[in-house]
């Protein structure tokens, strides 16, 4: 997971599916939303927190849609009626944490940090937004002390991994920072930016071969991403795949990369492949 402020958004997907039946507008709304269908899933959580106002998770599902399009006061509004009807829901006070640290306002982040730290129970969601807000206000070891804390209260949990990752790529650590990137992708193999990690520390530690294939498990991930289309479309020429590379390239011009960029890393491509082309007709001439 990306440090940057990122949203407590998988409890949209792990609290589902078990509150009034498959029909319920709540269901229907997580479903909608895993399928990408944003305004719809909005209407069914809407409905859902009408017809059952003592639930909490509609509530909370929709005010992270909100602060993911950056509607933050109608955000904010929803995350303290749900903190209200109960204090100990702590991926609100953690959001809440979240939209304070977007508003400038760092004293008031970290206090509700501190909150949904306190109340977290079993989890370590909200540890590890503590951590990555920690890390963000460049007190590293107060995070890494977090991260630690994370991973052995459950050694599962991804984020308090990526944080480790962090903190020992940022000291030159590049052997610990890629078992932490691995151990992160175990827990969470959902998780793009552990892999692009990866592959920059093995790129740059000449494992180029290695840093290919974690860039395709990003590319499985998120095809339609032209960043890890481009990059893996770059590497792939530098490791003389050219074919591959152009699919890459054609494939991150498409998705979005940016088109000069792509257009010069294809023009590379298209020179060598034109140069091979020509090798291989002088030795099938010259063998006449």
């Amino acid at each position: 997971m990306a440090s940057n402020s990122a949203l407590l958004a998988v409890f949209l997907l792990l609290l589902s599916a078990c509150a009034a039946g498959p029909e319920s507008p709540y269901n229907r709304g997580v479903e909608q939303y895993g399928m990408g269908h944003v305004e719809r899933a909005v209407k069914d959580y809407r409905q859902a927190a009408r017809l059952r106002p003592a639930d909490l998770r509609p509530k909370f599902n929709l005010a992270v849609i909100y602060q993911d399009e950056g509607q933050l006061d109608r955000a904010e509004r929803l995350y303290r009626q749900i903190i209200t009807q109960d204090p100990g829901f702590s991926p609100a006070w953690s959001n809440l944490a979240s939209i304070m640290e977007k508003r400038g306002r760092p004293g008031e982040a970290e206090k509700y940090h501190l909150r949904a730290v306190g109340i977290e129970g079993g989890g370590c969601a909200s540890t590890g937004q503590y951590g990555f807000f920690l890390l963000r206000r460049g007190r590293s070891e107060e995070a890494a002390k977090l991260f630690e804390r994370a991973v052995k209260k459950d050694p599962r949990c991804a984020n308090g991994w990526f944080g480790l990752g962090e903190i020992a790529e940022a000291r030159g650590d590049t052997r610990a920072a890629l078992l932490d990137y691995d151990r992160d992708s175990i827990y969470d193999p959902s998780d793009i930016e552990a892999y692009l990690r990866s592959a920059n520390i093995l790129i740059a530690t000449g494992k180029r071969k290695q840093a290919e294939g974690m860039l395709e498990k990003a590319d499985k991930l998120g095809p339609s991403s032209g960043d890890v289309n481009l990059r893996l479309g770059v590497l792939l020429f530098k490791n003389g795949e050219l074919k591959r590379a152009e699919k890459a390239l054609e494939m991150a011009k498409k998705a979005g990369a940016p088109p000069a960029l792509c257009e010069r890393e294809l023009c590379g491509v298209y020179r060598e492949l034109s140069s091979r082309s020509a090798g291989k007709a002088r030795a099938g001439g010259g063998g006449g």
